[in-house]
């Protein structure tokens, strides 16, 4: 099982940052330049048990579907969600939500593991934990970018 974890430090109440990502149609938003993500079938509001179904494209050339559903949903705290189907193995994602000195600091911290045995392995090795990790750093650049930006139109 491999895990990753990244952090970012958000100006922004927890939850508004929780209610951004509480909604699903804001990963359009986030996601890196190279993927395409195409939501075709969202229940809104999330609570657990939530099943979210997505087309992710990437570099123009690659498709996957993802049937994702919502596990824990802890208002304003964690929102986890857990591959049904999809291209991995084995994929849990938790987002987690902690108020710190005012400010949000926004945790991603996933759970995968790769098809394929040995060679998936290989695989996460030279590529893919580094395309996750580019890609989770674009997705809180993008949050942060969105949140602070809301929050200054708020309060000016």
């Amino acid at each position: 099982m491999n895990i990753f974890e990244t952090s970012i430090l958000i100006d922004c109440k927890i939850k508004d940052a929780f209610n951004f990502h509480s909604d699903t149609n804001n990963l359009v938003k986030i996601s890196p330049d190279n993927i395409k993500v195409g939501i075709l079938n969202l229940e809104l509001p999330l609570k657990e048990g939530s099943i979210i179904e997505l087309k992710i494209s990437q570099f123009g050339i690659i498709s996957n579907y993802w049937k994702l559903q919502i596990e824990n949903l802890k208002p304003f705290n964690l929102i986890t969600d857990k591959m049904i189907s999809g291209p991995f193995k084995y994929w849990k994602h938790d987002h987690i939500f902690t108020e710190k000195n005012g400010k949000t600091l926004m945790t991603d911290s996933l759970n995968y593991e790769l098809p394929f045995g040995f060679i998936g392995k290989i695989a996460d090795k030279l590529f893919l934990n580094r395309m996750i990790r580019k890609q989770f750093e674009i997705r809180h650049m993008k949050t942060k970018d969105i949140l602070e930006r809301n929050n200054i139109q708020k309060f000016s």
